[in-house]
């Protein structure tokens, strides 16, 4: 799923700190989160300033970098604006406390979020034919804010995607139908038809609600295998589905077929051309059965966009993309490792339930 958050404002009182004034270990963990991942992180108080100066100071130090932390001298100097803020009299304070982590930011480096190399191995391409004909931006809309990911036609009115990608993190639970719109073969501002959801499937094993992940942006390692939704639409779309071809324990491609791996989807750098990396590998129930590991490119915006099984002028969804695995660096940022998702054996069978067969 595409988002972008640049700055978490929160309130202190309650929120940050006890009733008992006390800066807890989860609020400092969850600053360390936001610091990690370049994320601004501003508290906000109508509490006079010298009040809660040890809250904010107290968030500066523990989330700071090491060399920060080091020198007291630094978050000291952090925590002075307190001191020139009071000569304002004023009454409602907003304290950058990610200033400490802005000054030592991560410089950029040749690895980008999904892109397992220094290069990115994904091209533009042209959604005119198939394949990439059945392919779409799956658009979803969430409150006042609209984000989207990309689904993949296995039937005239059914489509494969990320079930995470239909979730709201604000409700804590999913949208509702109308709130899904899928457009067919999106290319900048053309598109070969459209649609809006009427129902969509899960599977009844996926947990997402925020106190169900490892951390609120992660997804739990046992969840990728049921993170997969099948969405039918109001009216048939002329694009030809691909079929669904599960492929259990399998390694691709295999030495002794020429056949092709491949991964396409509607990235957030790119989000109206459909991009394509091609060449790529797949294992199928690996590390565990139902999850699949793959080495293709992606960026955010890609969830739910198909592996596909290519060999000649047939093409197989073999699984779906739903997130990717990082190392984290200081100073340096993430890196990503590689890209998981659900094998099509987890959802074939409700593929062929919603398809009548």
């Amino acid at each position: 799923m595409a988002t972008a958050i640049a700055l978490v404002v929160s309130d202190v009182d309650g929120t940050l700190v006890t009733p008992d004034k006390r800066l807890t270990d989860a609020s400092i963990r969850a600053a360390r989160s936001l610091r990690e991942r370049s994320i601004g992180f501003t508290v906000v108080s109508s509490r006079h300033m010298r009040d809660s100066r040890m809250s904010r100071c107290g968030l500066i130090r523990a989330t700071s970098p090491t060399r920060v932390a080091d020198r007291p001298g630094d978050a000291g100097r952090v925590c002075a604006l307190n001191r020139k803020l009071r000569l304002l009299g004023s009454s409602l304070i907003v304290v950058l406390l990610a200033s400490a982590a802005l000054a030592q930011q991560a410089p950029p480096t040749g690895y980008r979020s999904g892109v397992l190399s220094a290069h990115d191995h994904r091209v533009p391409v042209v959604p005119d034919r198939w394949p990439w004909s059945s392919l779409g931006r799956v658009n979803v809309i969430l409150g006042v804010k609209r984000s989207f990911c990309t689904g993949t036609l296995i039937g005239p009115r059914h489509v494969i995607t990320a079930a995470h990608c239909l979730f709201d993190g604000k409700t804590n639970g999913f949208v509702k139908p109308p709130a899904v719109h899928f457009v067919a073969a999106q290319d900048k501002d053309k598109f070969a038809a459209h649609a809006v959801a009427v129902a969509f499937a899960t599977s009844p094993d996926f947990r997402f609600r925020v106190e169900e992940r490892p951390r609120w942006d992660k997804i739990a390692s046992d969840m990728v295998k049921n993170d997969w939704a099948i969405i039918t639409l109001e009216q048939a779309l002329p694009s030809a589905p691909v079929p669904i071809r599960a492929m259990p324990h399998a390694n691709l491609p295999d030495d002794t077929r020429p056949d092709e791996i491949a991964l396409a989807g509607y990235g957030g750098d790119h989000a109206f051309v459909l991009s394509v990396h091609k060449g790529c590998t797949a294992r199928t129930d690996a590390p565990t059965a139902g999850h699949l590991l793959h080495t293709c490119d992606s960026m955010p915006g890609e969830s739910g966009s198909p592996v596909l099984l290519l060999a000649g002028e047939e093409a197989w969804v073999i699984g779906i993309h739903v997130a990717v695995s990082a190392d984290f660096t200081p100073q340096l940022g993430y890196r990503a490792l590689a890209g998981h998702g659900a094998s099509a054996s987890t959802f074939e069978e409700a593929a062929r339930t919603a398809l009548g067969n």
